[in-house]
């Protein structure tokens, strides 16, 4: 119970702060965070298209090396194949340096 309650609000802080990151691109509708299972699923309504992409991510870590956070991300799948090549080859392995004033905050909850 307390579990979904904390990954409810990190999913929402989360949510808010993407939407923040890509408000010229598109809007985050939907973030469900696991943090138990480590994995992730998204709704992004894309600025122009009418369509919702979905995007699951099967696994990631959060990872700390020198006083910096990165996120790493595997098993990423969405509901566009031109996308799913792109992530396979720039995000699947690669760690994603996280803004400072985010990582220490997920670094208290995840």
């Amino acid at each position: 119970m307390l579990r979904k309650l904390k990954d409810a609000a990190l999913s929402k802080g989360t949510k808010t702060a993407l939407n923040v990151a890509i408000e010229e691109y598109g809007k985050v509708l939907r973030l469900d965070l696991d943090t138990k299972d480590k994995c992730m699923s998204a709704e992004v309504l894309l600025e122009g298209e009418s369509d919702v992409l979905l995007i699951d991510v099967g696994h990631y870590e959060l990872i700390e090396k020198e006083g910096e956070y990165r996120l790493l991300l595997h098993a990423v799948h969405t509901s566009r194949a031109w996308l799913n090549t792109l992530a396979k080859n720039l995000l699947e392995g690669r760690e994603v340096q996280i803004p400072a004033k985010y990582a220490k905050i997920l670094n208290r909850v995840v």
